[in-house]
């Protein structure tokens, strides 16, 4: 539940922050929080940089219920991502996409907003283009 909760807290708050120096002071307050209200003492090497923790429902995409859950295995979450490339490059006109971290940190933040009701976001390319 702790792993939920500084995916989720994540999400809502760190992902909009523009600059460095608010998402240390960030990190800084989420190891300090986790360890007064949850006991939970780790470090924000730990926390943040050794393993991303993920929580998304795209490992079980043909399940009828859909099952928001921690993925474990990053490797095996690339795979449903390829797979689903491959079934959309069948159809239509083929897209080369590589599926490195930053890539898929920012597939979860999307699939995760748009599945919730009413769930829309502004995405802006590089040099703030929109495209």
């Amino acid at each position: 539940m702790t792993r939920l909760w500084v995916h989720e807290v994540s999400r809502v708050f760190h992902d909009r922050l523009v600059n460095e120096e608010d998402r240390e002071w960030f990190k800084e307050s989420m190891v300090e929080l986790l360890g007064s209200n949850f006991r939970v003492h780790w470090t924000i090497d730990e926390l943040f940089n050794q393993k991303t923790i993920y929580f998304s429902d795209l490992l079980k995409l043909d399940f009828p219920e859909k099952t928001y859950e921690e993925i474990k295995d990053v490797k095996k979450l690339v795979n449903v991502l390829e797979g689903k490339l491959d079934e959309y490059n069948s159809e239509l006109t083929p897209m080369k996409l590589v599926f490195f971290t930053d890539a898929i940190d920012h597939i979860l933040r999307i699939v995760r907003v748009l599945r919730q009701p009413r769930g829309n976001m502004m995405l802006i390319g590089v040099g703030g283009c929109g495209k």
